[in-house]
């Protein structure tokens, strides 16, 4: 069996190549000449080079392959066009590939993000049935790409995941909170109370593997781990693991969109994307972000096994292994 990875120099991507390799499948990376390849090096993998965004790059990539796990994509970007170009452009290109130059029975798994569907409401996690209603620009592109994934889907294997808030070894943006904890801070916005559901990567990476073993026909999961959770909880569990007693700051929405119009100001000027950009102002500031994962129980055999104490402990222990804390 073949399978090839978009996004497999990323945090998650890495985490599922190294996974497939464990159960004996060829893995063939798709990458760009300019693509930080640390946690490929030492990996017995196919570096593939080409760009999603140039569909002439693509057929050698798709040919002869069973398996397409497509995790490539942009969470910051300039402007409107290069989310679009980065999440729904690329994703099309690789369909077109695939439906060209792959066999009848490849199997495709999208994995797209919670942003897709949108927020929730505070009591009501969303379910899969739910009408999507994305508030960002990045969740905009991702569910454009998710509908070319349901169209593709009419004629082939194809399934979707929609994973929220993602943690663990390699991650870099709720790293950030890990840092904070560990200067001895835990940096809420408001009273730190909206519900989030969260899971850790090897959870997802398990999720994404029975999407792919499972006829879907366009079907979306969510893959998310059990309970629900805010931000003070995590902040609690990180200073837990870190053992640390930080004081909690609240940080009020007026001083978030002043530290974004200053984030994206700065970033216009150096033409880049802003770290911190009205988009996830627009995210942070909604009731939830909550989403069920039963369905991904009783049609995949999900089941999540790493509640959130171990996932904090474990990822706290590979960022002191590292360095980076």
């Amino acid at each position: 069996m073949k399978a090839l990875v978009t996004g497999s120099n990323g945090f998650i991507g890495s985490a599922l190549v190294e996974r497939l390799l464990k159960n004996g499948i060829e893995v063939n990376c798709l990458v760009r000449r300019t693509s930080d390849l640390t946690y490929l090096q030492n990996l017995p993998v196919k570096l593939s080079y080409a760009d999603l965004r140039d569909a002439s790059t693509l057929r050698a990539v798709v040919e002869d392959i069973d398996m397409v796990y497509h995790l490539a994509g942009v969470t910051k970007a300039r402007n409107r066009e290069a989310y679009l170009q980065g999440n729904y452009v690329s994703t099309l290109n690789l369909l077109q590939a695939c439906d060209q130059y792959s066999a009848a029975d490849l199997k495709f798994v999208f994995v797209s993000s919670l942003a897709a569907a949108g927020p929730s409401s505070a009591d009501k996690p969303l379910k899969e049935t739910d009408a999507a209603n994305p508030i960002s620009v990045y969740g905009e592109s991702k569910l454009r790409a998710e509908e070319a994934v349901v169209q593709y889907a009419k004629h082939h294997f194809a399934s979707i995941i929609r994973p929220p808030v993602v943690y663990g070894p390699r991650d870099r943006d709720v790293f950030v909170y890990f840092k904070s904890v560990q200067k001895g801070l835990i940096l809420l916005l408001g009273k730190g109370t909206q519900p989030v559901s969260l899971v850790h990567v090897d959870d997802l990476v398990e999720g994404i593997l029975l999407a792919s073993t499972t006829v879907a026909n366009g079907k979306i999961y969510y893959i998310s781990g059990d309970g629900t959770y805010n931000w003070q909880i995590i902040g609690r569990s990180i200073a837990a693991a870190l053992a640390k007693k930080p004081l909690t700051l609240r940080v009020p929405l007026w001083l978030l969109k002043l530290t974004a119009f200053m984030s994206v100001s700065a970033a216009k000027l150096a033409n880049k994307p802003a770290l911190l950009n009205w988009d996830k102002v627009a995210e942070m500031k909604q009731a939830a972000w909550l989403c069920s994962n039963e369905r991904a129980k009783k049609e995949l055999g999900y089941k999540p096994q790493i509640d959130l104490s171990t996932g904090i402990q474990r990822t706290a222990a590979w960022y002191k292994s590292m360095g980076w804390l």
